[in-house]
């Protein structure tokens, strides 16, 4: 709407007969107001129906409209309108009714970029007008120089030749501010969207989650209708299908390009992009793991995965051919930069999960390098014992006084080298669970099923222990190897029930939660990371709070079976799905053990 100042400014206009100094005043304060709008960071959709409603004060039109491009259709979409008419249905039907991809005056601005004045419409043989009382028009495109359309400004009046040259000029440079605003908005979003994929980029585990989480979010701002990751094998020399977001999901770790095979191989073996809008114009292109068909290729955007050691694979993106031929739906320099920008984030993410692979490898190594020797000992104690049966039985047998010996003395004997005979294999278990611990095949599934899984497998039916199941009554999607994860879960229930042989309590829940690192038990996670919890309370006698540093480490125990290895791989279990475990019990009132998984895509 005009202000006060702007009406007087025109009233005074019409007391100066219309002079164009006060004509001008008039369109320089509007154009003042709506920089300010434009620059201000309010709803777009405020600056756009003030453009529209400017531009029909400042011309006299009869009404406008604004409509902008869909990039996924090709289509213009109404989105402001001003002046006599409009309606519901007719801001609906307005350009759905119209030959939008022919010939129409709203179709030329939209496909040449150039404004369109038209004083007397009868000299337009094929136009059909929306509304019948139109006599003139005048369109003007929303771009920036240089790039595609955004939209169009249409002006509409019942009187011919209402439009004049410079009104033209005028409502061009409202196109101009509209056109500015959107470009702002559109910078702001993608430096919105790099920032929140670097963040979830740095909880993601394994490429399936990378990309998940990658094309959530770039698919907002390149709006793009597939994606999908490669990365090289080097042994093999291939770009391996890692993720998809569509239809290739069922291949997978299948589908796959030599080095230098079609585009996606090209990128791999050059580690450089390419960008073009019809694949199947290039030579390069071979087509063999299309997201879908190549004739309804728009544009294809292909660009190199990097680290420090060179290209390790390649994102691409698709687009489909757009309903209307006037639309380019072709991906833009912009768009590279964008998709270079997210994959390089990929590759530091990538990068970062080797080199955390490579420290806990190196810890584990160390761990069993300290198993080895604990391992010895502790074996070796165990074969001493059954030697020393053995070496009694054997002398008993050579010195003919079996008969002689009770037969109870000789079960003894039995009895003690198979009890030998089970510790060892006890101990060979638990070696052979904490080599293999993080060794995952991982599916998605809900945190809340395998919890529930576990417990139903593990809690003995007839059992001292009360048992409290609160499950989340959402899903908490992750993606897990379900039988170590529920080995993991079995110990800490195990545990539990151990430690109450009297009597007690084991409540178990599940439910979702954003990472705050002033939680102490949430420290160690990425702030505003979105986790699935998963906690076990029992009412035993706790964790005196000088072992609770320990608890984790191979070796430590304080009961007297096994190696003490069971939390130590319960620990592995979970790093290993990059989650976390942390016990928050108060000694002497009962352990409480809280595991935080990543949830897939949230």
């Amino acid at each position: 709407m005009a202000t006060g100042a702007e009406q007087a400014s025109t009233s005074s206009d019409a007391a100066d007969g219309g002079g164009r100094p006060g004509k001008v005043r008039a369109e320089l304060t509007r154009l003042s107001r709506l920089s300010q709008v434009a620059v201000s960071g309010g709803p777009v959709g405020g600056l756009l129906a003030d453009v529209v409603e400017e531009a029909v004060l400042a011309t006299g039109a009869t009404r406008g409209f604004i409509a902008l491009a869909e990039v996924e259709t090709g289509g213009l979409e109404i989105v402001a309108t001003a002046g006599a008419g409009w309606t519901d249905e007719t801001r609906r039907d307005r350009l759905a009714r119209s030959k939008v991809d022919g010939g129409t005056i709203t179709a030329r601005v939209a496909t040449t970029a150039r404004a369109v004045r038209v004083d007397d419409l009868s000299s337009v043989p094929d136009y059909e007008p929306f509304f019948c009382d139109v006599r003139s028009v005048l369109a003007a495109p929303v771009a920036r120089p240089g790039e595609r359309v955004r939209g169009v400004i249409n002006l509409e009046s019942d009187t011919p030749g209402e439009f004049t040259p410079d009104e033209e000029a005028f409502v061009s440079v409202l196109a101009d501010v509209a056109a500015l605003r959107l470009a702002m908005d559109d910078i702001n979003a993608r430096e919105a969207a790099l920032v929140q994929i670097g963040k979830d980029l740095s909880v993601a585990g394994g490429p399936a989650a990378l990309m998940e989480r990658v094309a959530d979010v770039s698919a907002e701002i390149l709006r793009f209708e597939d994606s999908s990751l490669f990365l090289i094998d080097r042994a093999t020399r291939r770009a391996v299908l890692a993720a998809t977001r569509g239809p290739l999901a069922p291949q997978v770790g299948r589908a796959a390009y030599e080095m230098g095979e079609g585009l996606t191989g090209w990128v791999a073996e050059h580690g450089v992009p390419v960008r073009i809008r019809n694949p199947r114009d290039d030579p390069r292109h071979k087509g063999l793991h299309q997201e879908f068909p190549t004739e309804e290729i728009a544009a294809f955007l292909a660009v190199p995965i990097q680290t420090h050691t060179g290209t390790v694979g390649v994102l691409r993106v698709l687009r489909k051919q757009s309903m209307s031929p006037w639309f380019p739906n072709d991906f833009t320099e912009e768009d590279e930069q964008v998709l270079s920008t997210i994959a390089s984030q990929v590759g530091a993410a990538i990068e970062n999960a080797q080199t955390r692979e490579k420290l806990v490898q190196a810890e584990r190594m160390a761990a069993w390098g300290e198993m080895s020797a604990m391992s010895s000992h502790m074996i070796g104690n165990r074969v001493f014992a059954i030697k020393g049966d053995v070496n009694e039985l054997e002398h008993v047998l050579q010195s003919g006084g079996a008969a002689a010996l009770p037969a109870g003395e000789i079960a003894k004997l039995v009895e003690g080298m198979k009890r030998g005979i089970f510790r060892l294999e006890e101990l060979l278990a638990e070696f052979r669970d904490f080599v293999r611990a993080t060794a995952l095949t991982t599916l998605p599934m809900d945190a809340s099923d395998v919890t529930r899984q576990a417990v139903e497998e593990t809690f003995p039916r007839r059992c001292p222990v009360e048992l409290v199941a609160e499950y989340a009554g959402e899903p908490l999607p992750i993606q897990a190897d379900p039988v170590k994860l529920k080995r993991a879960f079995a110990e800490i229930i195990e545990n539990a029930v151990t430690f109450q042989e009297k009597g007690g309590r084991l409540h178990v829940r599940t439910g979702r939660v954003s990472a705050d690192k002033s939680e102490p038990s949430q420290a160690s996670l990425p702030h505003g990371a979105p986790y699935a919890c998963v906690e076990f309370a029992d009412r035993g006698p706790g964790i005196p709070a000088a072992d609770k540093p320990r608890i984790f480490r191979p070796f430590f125990t304080s009961r007297n079976r096994g190696m003490g290895l069971g939390l130590a791989i319960v620990k592995g279990i979970i790093e290993a799905h990059h989650g976390d475990i942390v016990e928050t019990g108060t000694p002497g009132e009962g352990a409480h053990f809280v595991i935080y998984l990543p949830l897939r895509g949230g």
